[in-house]
């Protein structure tokens, strides 16, 4: 299975999304959209956020725990990733979205 966007709405009529890599595993969590045409906007500012180093920045929570976002040309936050709690497979993580977002598949499950 490749890469991909999974485009969902919940019970409220917003719409969000998912990235997955290709094994299925969920990296990244989008925030919630009214419209789905700003939501799918989003993915396709993801796609090109994750080719560009500073739109791509690292944190930690304070148990230790680090995350990444990928922001849009304004800094505005688009998505942000689950936490890892070991610094390798946080490294393989941003390595497969850097590698795999911008030529994922979008799945509308809507």
């Amino acid at each position: 299975m490749p890469a991909s966007f999974q485009l969902m709405s919940n019970d409220d009529g917003a719409y969000y999304f998912h990235f997955l890599n290709a094994t299925g595993d969920l990296l990244m969590i989008s925030g919630q959209y009214e419209d789905k045409q700003d939501a799918e906007q989003a993915i396709k500012d993801v796609k090109v956020g994750s080719l560009m180093s500073e739109q791509i920045a690292a944190g930690k929570v304070p148990d230790g725990d680090t995350f990444f976002v990928i922001k849009d040309k304004d800094g505005d936050i688009l998505v942000k990733s689950v936490l890892f709690d070991d610094q390798m497979i946080f490294d393989n993580a941003l390595h497969a979205v850097k590698d795999n977002a911008c030529v994922a598949e979008i799945n509308d499950l809507t």
